[in-house]
């Protein structure tokens, strides 16, 4: 008797869905707290200390998009649970219970949990590069049309003011757009730019090139110029690691500008001579008063060095109030929230242990990653985003807090990227 065969299911989901997905998991990581009252004081404090309603959103998402990625197949992102991943999560978790607030730490644990995991899954969840490059334009000209619409319909709610009370003076005019601040702005900005350029590659040349130039004039009126700089070093990294062979000298450009900017940072604080070059050859060698927050962090550091004050605990106590300021147009530093520096949050937070897994999973491992393939063909659309993706946000770590605040718009998208570098190693991310 002849035995009937029978069909297996196929493990997919329709296109319109992964779009609609892909689209809404973009706009909310770019930022899920549009036109922000800045002369308001209760939304700012929202801001920093996680809205019902970010929290709503996110806890949404997660239930949409955990079944998802377990229907298309959970295993897919096995690989990115390297050993480093999984002890830095490990003492993430075991600082997070030893803080000093661990409900604080515990409810700032979830977001940041949840943000890393949507951000993977839409290396799983889109089909194709095309489909992530539709996704792409149709979440950068949302959030393009909504800023430059916003300039014309509320500017008080798109353009700083002296009306804002972030303590900052000197951004009167400057275009902030849907976002909260004129440096989220820019850092969104520099995104669309990568953005485009991948649009450009996998869709179409003219709809790529528009969102550049949409991003590009937007970046100019936000007069955020760290970000600029940024973007272009970054293109030229990318660029010479496509024609570069030597394993030696792209190891060199992937960790040399941010060994050099940890240098300039955190070297400015615990080297003295560099802190005589720096006011030698450097018009503002305080970085706009920054290095008394590095210094007020580093003091702090010492005091809890094996496991930190907890995870986005130490800001929110009393030992947020620190000295006098040297430079008066700077005064916004007695009201910091964050570091100003990824890896002094990390060592904050998560105490020299955590410091050491921060350059481990979010330098090491990447540039080994990177390093692994012969060479990085310029040909290769999705390589050239994750590598420019991770570049960007990890040049821009040593003057924000952005690797351990996924309110911001880069954090989802260096995880995005380390992500992508990874998985590359073992398939094709995205054909």
């Amino acid at each position: 008797m002849r035995e009937r065969s029978v069909a297996r299911p196929t493990r997919d989901l329709p296109d319109v869905v992964r779009l609609a997905y892909l689209v809404f998991v973009l706009v909310a990581l770019l930022n899920h707290a549009w036109f922000v009252d800045l002369s308001d004081p209760t939304p700012l404090d929202s801001l920093e200390g996680g809205s019902l309603a970010t929290q709503i959103l996110f806890g949404s998402m997660i239930l949409v998009g955990l079944p998802m990625v377990w229907h298309l197949g959970l295993n897919r992102l096995r690989p990115v649970a390297s050993p480093s991943i999984v002890l830095f999560g490990a003492w993430l978790l075991a600082t997070t219970l030893l803080s000093t607030d661990p409900l604080l730490s515990l409810r700032r644990l979830a977001l940041y949990v949840i943000a890393a995991f949507l951000s993977a899954s839409l290396l799983i969840v889109a089909r194709s590069a095309r489909q992530l490059a539709d996704a792409f334009a149709m979440a950068g000209f949302t959030v393009l049309a909504a800023s430059y619409l916003g300039l014309l319909l509320v500017p008080a709610l798109t353009i700083h003011s002296h009306y804002d009370l972030t303590g900052e003076i000197g951004h009167d005019g400057l275009w902030r757009g849907i976002f909260s601040h004129k440096n989220e702005a820019g850092m969104a900005m520099v995104l669309l730019v990568i953005f485009g350029l991948f649009i450009a590659a996998v869709r179409h040349r003219w709809l790529g090139w528009t969102m550049v130039a949409g991003a590009g004039i937007f970046l100019v009126g936000s007069g955020s110029k760290t970000p600029l700089i940024t973007v272009l070093m970054v293109l030229g990294i990318s660029w010479l690691c496509g024609v570069i062979q030597s394993r030696v000298v792209r190891a060199i450009l992937l960790v040399g500008p941010v060994a050099l900017l940890m240098t300039i940072t955190i070297g400015s604080i615990v080297l003295p001579p560099v802190r005589s070059l720096l006011d030698t050859v450097l018009p503002d060698a305080t970085f706009t008063a920054r290095n008394e927050i590095w210094s007020f962090a580093i003091d702090n550091i010492v005091q809890k060095p094996i496991t930190g004050f907890g995870f986005g605990a130490f800001w929110l106590t009393e030992h947020t109030v620190f000295g006098s300021v040297v430079n008066p147009d700077s005064s916004w530093v007695q009201m910091a929230t964050q570091a100003h520096n990824s890896f002094l949050d990390a060592a904050l937070a998560m105490g020299l242990p955590g410091f050491v897994l921060t350059l481990l999973v979010f330098i090491i491992v990447p540039t080994r990653d990177v390093l692994s393939r012969p060479s990085m063909n310029p040909a290769d659309p999705s390589a050239n985003l994750f590598l420019r993706l991770w570049q960007l946000v990890l040049l821009s770590a040593s003057f924000e807090t952005i690797l351990f605040n996924p309110n911001t718009p880069a954090f989802g998208m260096i995880v995005m990227a380390i992500c992508g570098l990874r998985l590359m190693k073992v398939r094709p991310v995205i054909s």
